[in-house]
């Protein structure tokens, strides 16, 4: 109906912003013009978001208009040189004076008929090498050379597989010191940098209480299994609620120091609001620095709220609900956080390394686009504009449960270098998200092309509990029932 030629007609949020309103088309076209004609009374400077779908099921974020003088009956036009494929189209408006609304959305283009639109020839396959697992969560390997595989079974084991077969004995068993399952157990298993000569390792799992727990442990001298005897504990975080409980932790490859990831706490009623807590760990991101000499950790110097009155200053980002699956990419440093939905959305958030932490994406206040708009929300939704937007999300019609998570640096598929693939947990699929480079001769200003992009790379038809890595580089999926592990190779 907003593509109904009657500039009269007034399509309105009936709220502030933070709004959108979204469009599907019939089919994949390449778009090369979009006009926004805009209801707004009074004037003033307004900032939006526009976001594409390309086909792949994800939409991911593409044009920002920043703090541009808007009124009302003004068109808004945005050329695409060259044109963008797109089969859905959605303007989140972030800032406004007024109620959002517009009188216009007018979609300009062709239909890609048989034009290949994706930048993915070909979907790739996957080849099962390891069968019989029990509630895999995780694949990875100890950068030691050995070849190794880690597999970490909710239940509390990990167990080792090199070339498809298992050694004789688990690398350890914490099955008697966790709660397990659903959303509680034992979550991940990070390397330290240096575990070859330190034979050192973190896990992060739910205890007998439910909390949850990240413990420094030491392997056996030929880094074969290790004693649970050895755990050091070093963080506790008590957990309101059996869900959400979060736990994913990874050391960034540039300055060395533990990522905690830590989900809201659940809850059965209305989302709980410590997610925007300064003073709480629960929808965070934790970044200390587990192997100084200070017990049981030390807060890193350039952490954003060190010295902040108010704020623990283990936090490196807020807003979260289950940021589930985290990864760094190897090279740079940024670091890619899908974060799980409540109801209508799931998203993926990015952090460049260059921009030192501090952000807060917003949770419970947004999700994804959607503002829930919940009584005594901390940060309300009028005042979005102080939360950093993801670059990437899909609708629950889409699947469930956004999960990580990789970034590619191998030499199998060129085509996905510097990519981030995550997947659906019910669904399956696996997408690919990047940004590609700006084009040539692009001047600055209140428009910018930020061009995120996200393709379907693989249908798993499994329920896909995380995305792994060995030290080759080379690209696991974890199905989580029936527990199994799946490689990913060409057609």
């Amino acid at each position: 109906m907003a593509f109904d030629d009657d500039p009269d007609t007034n399509w309105n949020a009936k709220n502030l912003a933070a709004q959108w309103i979204a469009v599907t088309l019939d089919d994949i076209y390449l778009v090369d013009r979009i006009e926004l004609v805009v209801a707004q009374a009074p004037a003033g400077p307004t900032t939006h978001l526009i976001w594409l779908g390309n086909g792949s099921g994800v939409r991911t974020r593409d044009t920002r208009l920043t703090d541009i003088h808007t009124e009302d009956g003004q068109t808004l036009i945005v050329d695409y040189d060259p044109p963008r494929p797109a089969d859905d189209l959605l303007v989140h408006t972030l800032e406004s004076p007024s109620w959002v609304a517009w009188r216009e959305v007018r979609v300009f283009g062709a239909l890609a008929n048989e034009v290949d639109v994706s930048s993915e020839p070909h979907l790739l396959k996957t080849e099962r090498i390891i069968e019989n697992l029990v509630l895999p969560v995780q694949v990875t390997h100890a950068r030691d050379g050995s070849g190794r595989l880690f597999i970490v079974e909710q239940e509390g084991r990990i167990r080792i597989f090199k070339d498809g077969v298992e050694g004789d004995r688990p690398f350890i068993d914490i099955s008697s010191q966790i709660t397990c399952c659903g959303e509680s157990g034992l979550m991940n298993i990070a390397f330290s940098p240096s575990f070859p000569s330190n034979r050192q390792f973190y896990l992060s799992y739910t205890d007998r209480a439910g909390d949850l727990v990240v413990s420094r442990f030491t392997a056996a001298t030929d880094l074969a299994t290790a004693d649970p005897a050895t755990e050091e504990i070093l963080l506790t975080v008590s957990q309101p609620h059996h869900d959400h409980n979060g736990g994913s932790i990874s050391f960034n490859p540039l300055d060395g120091y533990l990522y905690v990831g830590i989900g809201d706490g659940g809850s059965d009623d209305l989302p709980p609001h410590e997610s925007q807590f300064p003073d709480h760990f629960l929808g965070k991101i934790l970044r200390i620095d587990v192997e100084s000499s200070q017990s049981p950790y030390s807060i890193p110097p350039g952490n954003p709220f060190v010295d902040v009155d108010g704020y623990r200053p283990e936090i490196w980002a807020s807003g979260l609900r289950n940021p589930w699956g985290f990864a760094f990419d190897p090279q740079n440093g940024d670091l890619y956080i899908p974060d799980t939905g409540h109801s209508q959305r799931e998203e993926v958030n990015f952090l460049p390394w260059d921009r030192q932490g501090g952000d807060n994406y917003g949770w419970p206040t947004i999700e994804g686009t959607r503002c829930l708009k919940i009584p005594g929300m901390p940060v309300p939704c009028h005042q979005a504009a102080v939360f950093t937007p993801p670059v990437a999300e899909y609708d629950r019609a889409r699947g469930c449960a956004v999960v990580g998570g990789v970034v590619y640096r191998g030499a199998e598929f060129p085509h996905l270098d510097g990519r981030f693939l995550f997947a659906d947990f019910c669904r399956g699929d696996i997408w690919s998200l990047h940004q590609p480079p700006p084009p040539e001769g692009q001047s600055a200003g209140p428009v910018s092309r930020e061009g995120w992009r996200a393709d379907l790379v693989l249908k798993a038809f499994n329920i896909v509990s995380s995305i792994g890595k060995d030290e080759d580089g080379n690209l696991y999926v974890v199905v989580y029932q029936p527990g199994a592990i799946l490689k990913i190779s060409r057609n």
